[in-house]
């Protein structure tokens, strides 16, 4: 019996001594977390929305922006940074709208900074690996908050760049550039997005109705503001669809504490100007949504039920 415990002592002894020895330091843990959090698109929608809708001074607002990060191999991400220069609420988005920018991101444990650093470098759209021969432009140094993490440091030329001030699951604050003709100090909030698809029929057929539509489909957009548009086959109508995970700043009566909500609005381009037909909102965590007025029906889903899991 001694013999035995004395096995199991020696086994668990070693085991621990080479588990140790493998230890990673708390940089490098947090290398992969930065890394699992980067990947996806971001919005500043909300910010726009409340910039607008809260009077901020002209010279104070922030123009709308949008940045994309990719992964392309281990521990690098290729980052399209786009600014949208149109009021969501006027017109949707077209490239016209758009300035975009791209660079690519290089993720590492910096151990004797006691920090995660990432590297940043210009790049165009072909993100060549040729663009990292050289120095960085614009070096942040990350390290770790209670839910997010934030920017110790950064040297370089990071104006006009991704230069990340804060970054956690839900949200990445970018630094406003020196030069970006904005004033203000406070960063652009992007909102992290997620993806939908969705379709319209015309007539909003329900109820079992043995009745002739058309649906127009497929459309990817994402809760952030995505937004499309569609031309009726008939009536001519420029209908406009656009959704938006609202992230409330601000409440929106005194003494009360408003809740984050998802809101699909259905909007239209008329002669006479730009109207909303309707919206439906519900919680913000969901992951379908629809409205039907019956001469209309617009459904958007990040699952389409042509793959759900069958359930009781």
């Amino acid at each position: 019996m001694k013999y035995f415990l004395a096995a199991i002592l020696v086994s668990v002894f070693s085991s621990i001594s080479f588990a140790q020895g493998e230890d990673s330091t708390k940089y490098e843990r947090d290398e992969m977390i930065i890394s699992e959090f980067l990947p996806g698109i971001y919005s500043n929608y909300n910010q726009v929305y409340f910039n607008n809708r809260g009077k901020v001074p002209d010279e104070e607002r922030h123009l709308r922006r949008e940045i994309e990060v990719q992964e392309i191999e281990t521990n690098i991400f290729s980052v399209k940074d786009t600014f949208v220069m149109a009021n969501i609420f006027e017109k949707p988005i077209t490239e016209d709208d758009k300035k975009t920018s791209h660079a690519i991101i290089n993720v590492e444990a910096n151990n004797n900074e006691k920090a995660v650093q990432l590297d940043i470098y210009k790049s165009d759209e072909s993100y060549s690996m040729n663009d990292i021969d050289g120095s960085p432009d614009c070096t942040v140094m990350m390290i770790r908050g209670a839910e997010e993490f934030y920017a110790r440091e950064s040297s370089g030329d990071c104006d006009g760049m991704t230069n990340v001030y804060t970054l956690s699951k839900k949200h990445l604050f970018v630094r406003m550039g020196k030069d970006s003709g904005i004033n203000t100090k406070e960063p652009y909030k992007l909102n992290e997005s997620r993806p939908f698809q969705c379709y319209v029929d015309i007539p909003g057929v329900s109820g079992g109705r043995d009745l002739p539509y058309k649906r127009y489909e497929p459309f990817y957009i994402h809760d952030q503001g995505g937004t499309f548009e569609i031309l009726t086959d008939h009536e001519k109508r420029n209908l406009v669809f656009r959704l938006v995970r609202v992230d409330w700043e601000i409440n929106n009566h005194i003494g009360v504490f408003t809740r984050d909500v998802m809101v699909l609005y259905a909007e239209e381009r008329t002669d006479e100007g730009y109207k909303i037909n309707g919206y439906t909102f519900t919680e913000p965590d969901i992951t379908r949504v629809g409205i039907n007025f019956k001469w209309m029906l617009v459904s958007c889903f990040m699952e389409s039920n042509k793959f759900a899991t069958p359930f009781m």
